[in-house]
């Protein structure tokens, strides 16, 4: 057994030596050649909508559980499913186009470089995960001025009345607690099936090159990250807690591993910290927890897949979808978000300003609002906003000029 595990630890040593540049390239070829051997299953799925509260239907390429995340937020409660069966990756673009007008919404998951050669441009291109990244403060107190850090101020009083401190380790036998009873537990409880686990052999390489920084309470650890060090970049590669609880949360624990990260990367001369990666859904609560540190969106590099989403028609379900699922999609080399202003009559210039209060965050291109029956007269967009009148646009086929980027030319928006 041991003779094993120090096989697989050289083995991932070799790895470490190949160029980072050159590893990339060959993850993007091997995930490729894994979609073109089985083939890629596809499903129709029919169900009752989140918002909508009327039947839909989803049609989706992909293997469970990674294809999933988008079709769960179209549907309230589990979607009775329908195998088409598995398809040969070049055939899928043929295959959805010929279900599509049966459709709600289409749904891929591929490589990047099969998105790119095989599928048109009507598809919507949503990046599988993205990461936050923020920039290290001169002052670590400027982390809490300002209105928009009113949250941060309360939670950082959290920590200092729960007594919670940090200490950092190296010990590779700390790692193995770490991954055991921490990371992935509570990866495991609160994201479920849409979770991603870190094989542990990758993460000793980086914790080579890093450590853990635990979160303590009474001297006890009941919280701790695992980061790594590139120059000037401080990468956070996953938290965990005790067991996998989430009372210690309630502490301020997942809290402290944010703000101690930010000390030590400022105490060991770090520029930037990538907080890893989320959903590209601006309404996700890791996202939006993220952003009132400041953070900034970037697209992930180390993801070599991505959502290809498609509507024949913007009825209500789709509508009703992309209203409480603000997606981020690449906008040609940027990455913009779309959502969709949920109103009776013309939207106003309130509701305009409250979806851009609620869902920018720092690192978009622009955000696209849309609604269904117009604009109010006089309503003027929020800064790098594009408000979008669907009653004076062709929308049956509209993640064309998003794919495109002429939609930035339709509507009424400001300059970024």
């Amino acid at each position: 057994m041991n003779a094993a595990k120090r096989m697989l630890d050289w083995a991932w040593q070799l790895y470490d030596y190949i160029p980072p540049q050159a590893r990339g390239h060959g993850r993007l070829l091997l995930s490729c050649l894994k979609c073109l051997a089985p083939g890629i299953p596809v499903t129709i799925l029919h169900g009752q909508t989140r918002l909508g509260k009327r039947s839909g239907t989803v049609v989706t390429a992909g293997s469970e559980p990674w294809i999933d995340y988008l079709p769960d937020r179209f549907f309230e409660g589990s979607p009775q499913q329908e195998c088409v069966g598995k398809v040969p990756l070049w055939a899928v673009p043929c295959a959805l186009e010929r279900l599509s007008s049966s459709a709600d919404l289409v749904i891929a998951r591929v490589d990047k470089l099969s998105a790119r050669l095989l599928f048109n441009a009507r598809y919507l291109r949503v990046p599988e995960w993205v990461d936050l990244w923020l920039t290290v403060p001169d002052d670590l107190n400027s982390l809490q001025r300002g209105n928009r850090r009113r949250d941060v101020k309360n939670d950082l009083r959290r920590i200092r009345q729960n007594g919670l401190l940090y200490d950092i380790s190296h010990a590779d036998a700390d790692l193995d607690v770490f991954y055991k009873d921490f990371y992935v537990p509570f990866v495991s409880r609160r994201f479920g099936k849409h979770g991603y686990i870190r094989n542990v052999h990758a993460l000793r390489q980086h914790f080579r090159q890093g450590g853990l920084l635990w979160v303590l309470r009474n001297g006890q650890r009941i919280a701790a990250g695992i980061f790594h060090r590139q120059g000037t970049v401080l990468h956070s590669l996953g938290i965990g807690t005790i067991d996998g609880s989430y009372d210690v949360a309630n502490l301020g624990a997942l809290i402290a591993t944010y703000y101690y990260s930010i000390k030590h990367a400022h105490a060991v001369g770090c520029k930037e910290i990538n907080f890893g990666g989320t959903r590209p859904v601006l309404s996700d609560g890791r996202l939006r927890y993220k952003r009132k540190w400041g953070m900034r969106l970037v697209e992930q590099t180390e993801s070599y897949y991505e959502f290809l989403v498609y509507w024949e028609r913007l009825d209500e379900s789709v509508f009703s979808f992309l209203s409480h699922t603000p997606l981020v999609f690449r906008d040609r080399d940027k990455l913009s978000a779309v959502t969709a202003i949920q109103s009776e009559g013309p939207a106003t210039q309130d509701q305009a300003e409250k979806a851009h209060r609620f869902l920018w965050t720092p690192g978009l291109h622009r955000l696209y609002l849309l609604s269904a029956s117009g604009w109010q007269p006089g309503t003027e967009p929020p800064p790098q906003t594009q408000l979008i009148d669907l009653t004076t646009v062709e929308h049956e086929d509209l993640p064309v000029p998003f794919a495109s980027g002429s939609l930035a030319d339709i509507g009424k928006g400001t300059q970024a």
